[in-house]
């Protein structure tokens, strides 16, 4: 007696189209990676003259001065998260069409934010291996260890009551902070990189600037800001699948703020790792109106509250739970 051919699997069609939409994507291109690097640079410069030139113009009413530091401080970390997404998008080779690139430039992108893309890529690449693994995908075991597993629960303090209590800089002056010195990886040049950098802050007593520019933001904007990003990526929505399982942040405070670099087109990122950050909302477009079941399972959010809305009314659904 014949049998029947096994029923063909949609998802998984489904799944192979989209990625190979999104494989077809992958040019990286040296100019745009130098030119995301410099635009970091060139918001922070320019942050740092106009917080000087309002702190010593007289025609300001008083607390002005105070108010735009208090600005600028805000866009220098948003700064210092896009170095960070630039060091995840070097973790998958992303920025340069040489492999080898991505190491011999991480001290323009990746040291003054002391991370490093050996180190980085090590663990990231678990990440998207074991995705939604309560016990193996590493960014999971770390945000449910923090109980954000019950975020639905108490979503205030989880979203804005933990994070202002300072524990988020403790945590990572106790892990990757630690971990970029304590490391191997990259020793003689992470050392140069850093004793250059406070040889030159001594001799030309620039320990105010350093101090107001570099470790306000650093130490006490900067985790809140990772935070908050690292949050939006998962949370909230269900990872057992392969769409929908990560949320596309692209609104405007996510481009600018949040998530900058293309960072917040998550969902096309775990579809296809290797495309590059420049191309990633291209290909977004190109899947929303060429693959339905992209679209239809996707999560999108266009604003940052709407975000928090989106992961205080939904569980979290790792692999193995049962709906």
């Amino acid at each position: 007696m014949s049998t029947l051919p096994p029923a063909p699997d949609v998802e998984t069609e489904s799944v192979q189209y989209a990625a190979g939409l999104a494989k077809s994507h992958r040019e990286r291109d040296a100019s745009k990676a130098f030119a995301a690097i410099l635009s970091n640079y060139v918001v922070v410069a320019s942050c740092v003259w106009a917080s000087e030139t309002a702190a010593e113009a007289s025609s300001l009413p008083p607390g002005a001065g105070r108010a735009i530091y208090l600005l600028l401080v805000l866009l220098i970390a948003s700064r210092m998260r896009a170095f960070e997404n630039l060091v995840h998008e070097a973790s998958h080779n992303n920025l340069f069409p040489s492999a080898n690139d991505h190491h011999y430039f991480q001290f323009l992108y990746a040291f003054p934010v002391f991370r490093l893309v050996e180190d980085y890529r090590r663990s990231h690449l678990v990440h998207h291996k074991h995705l939604g693994d309560r016990h193996k995908d590493p960014d999971i075991v770390r945000l449910f260890s923090l109980g954000l597993d019950k975020l639905s629960e108490t979503p205030q303090w989880y979203i804005l009551g933990m994070p202002m209590t300072g524990f988020l800089t403790y945590e990572y002056l106790t892990t990757s902070f630690r971990e970029f010195w304590t490391s191997s990886t990259s020793r003689p040049a992470k050392t140069v990189y850093w004793g250059s950098v406070m040889l030159g802050i001594a001799y030309w007593q620039m320990y105010r600037s350093f101090m107001y520019y570099y470790l306000v933001p650093f130490l006490f904007v900067l985790p809140v800001t990772r935070y908050w990003a690292e949050i939006s990526e998962h949370l909230g929505l269900d990872l057992r699948g392969h769409f929908g399982s990560s949320r596309s942040n692209i609104g405007f405070l996510h481009t600018w703020y949040l998530n900058p670099h293309n960072d917040g087109y998550h969902a096309v990122h775990h579809l296809c790792s290797q495309v590059p950050f420049h191309l990633l909302p291209k290909v977004h477009t190109s899947l929303m109106e060429g693959s339905e079941d992209y679209a239809r399972k996707s999560t999108t959010s266009y604003g940052v509250m709407e975000t928090f809305h989106q992961m205080k009314s939904a569980r979290t659904l790792v692999k193995g739970t049962v709906a």
